[in-house]
């Protein structure tokens, strides 16, 4: 059996539980014990990190790798219909070659930034070779799917699954279709949601920019119901929304949006950095957290943000909503993450049977408020160090 005992000043084991001068014992991938010290009476080989911190790696729930090779393409502040538009045109013109690039870049980055597990949209079926981390719970995503079309099989990968782009993008017959597929699978189903007004206005007139775009493109929305009250009510009118639902984003949606998000039990992640460089709105996170909603935090893609990086998003977090917990913060990049995903027993705090997923980080700090508030806030230098 290979047991390590990894030790340093601090422990972060979860948003509750701080240790001084700890250590985490793992054997065969699992942490196998958590304490104080960790001396020479210790079975297996000892190593000494430092002065800093040990802690869960994060969880990325929402991005979209297969765009990676978009960063800096959209120069300047776009309007989010424009943004739209040069995604598609740039996406277009992306070669196979391109896409798997952008593929193994993105994973790497989300390595880099010390991201174990992630939650992919992707347009594409394609496959990379796997790793141990990060693991990527690929969302196949579907805009229209034609007669002749089948929806990817489940079984063939249990990190597989389905989404729906958006209510205002996809029909509501293929938004329940592939709801009821990941159901009968036990498998999360993720859709963006209420993010921008252009969606929003769409859903509860029929009318403005969104259909607009459609009529272009030759998407005919007459069958769809609309309009509706919201973009979050229109999902659970057909009956998406529940607690293996995964909503992406929530800037548009109102208090009785989170309401019945908080009664369904669905699951949510934000990417406010996206949200601000896109439409320059942010959710409404106190009040979510006020709910019990338990948000977790994606990047997006490239194409809107600098980094995949959750430490970065969470700095944005803390400097926009400077009343937050910080360790509430921590909990969206971690434990949130993993629960959302569907890895909750295997990921994002550190206790025994889970696996070693563990973060170093050189924070150094006199004590466990300040530790927790430096984190969330994204005040120290350098990159988090995955433990292998």
């Amino acid at each position: 059996m290979n047991i390590k005992n990894h030790r340093a000043k601090w422990v972060l084991v979860s948003q509750e539980k701080v240790m001084e001068n700890g250590c985490v014992t793992v054997a065969n991938g699992r942490i196998t014990a958590i304490g104080r010290g960790g001396g020479t009476h210790l079975e297996g080989e000892v190593l000494d990190h430092g002065a800093g911190v040990i802690m869960p790696a994060t969880i990325n729930a929402h991005t979209h790798l297969e765009l990676s090779l978009l960063k800096g393409r959209i120069p300047g502040k776009e309007d989010f219909l424009s943004w739209v538009k040069a995604i598609i045109h740039l996406k277009d013109c992306l070669t196979n070659k391109d896409i798997h690039q952008g593929l193994l870049s993105g994973a790497n980055e989300l390595y880099k930034y010390g991201a174990v597990l992630a939650g992919d949209h992707r347009s594409v079926s394609m496959q990379f070779p796997d790793t141990y981390w990060p693991v990527i719970i690929r969302f196949r995503e579907y805009l229209r799917l034609e007669p002749a079309e089948i929806l990817c099989d489940l079984n063939k990968d249990k990190y597989l699954s389905l989404a729906a782009h958006a209510p205002h993008t996809t029909a509501p017959e293929l938004i329940k279709r592939m709801k009821d597929e990941t159901k009968r699978h036990g498998r999360i189903f993720s859709v963006h949601l209420a993010e921008s007004p252009e969606e929003a206005e769409f859903i509860t007139t029929a009318k403005g920019k969104w259909a607009g775009l459609l009529n272009e493109r030759g998407v005919k929305f007459s069958s769809w119901g609309l309009p509706a009250k919201s973009p979050v009510s229109y999902l659970d009118d057909i009956g998406v929304l529940d607690d293996k639902t995964l909503a992406v984003h929530l800037v548009q949606a109102g208090p009785g949006d989170l309401d019945l998000i908080a009664e369904r039990g669905a699951c949510v992640c934000l990417c406010p950095r996206s949200n601000n460089r896109l439409i320059e709105e942010l959710p409404d996170i106190p009040a979510m957290l006020k709910r019990g909603i338990r948000p977790a935090l994606g990047t997006d893609s490239l194409a809107s943000v600098e980094t995949l990086s959750l430490f970065d998003e969470m700095a944005f977090i803390s400097e926009s909503f400077p009343s937050l917990n910080s360790g509430d913060i921590i909990s969206m990049a971690t434990i949130n993450g993993a629960k959302v995903l569907g890895m909750g027993e295997e990921l994002g705090t550190l206790e025994p049977g889970k696996r070693a997923a563990l973060l170093y980080l050189p924070v150094y700090t006199s004590s466990a408020g300040m530790l927790i508030r430096s984190l969330a806030a994204g005040s120290f230098k350098g990159l988090p160090e995955v433990i292998r």
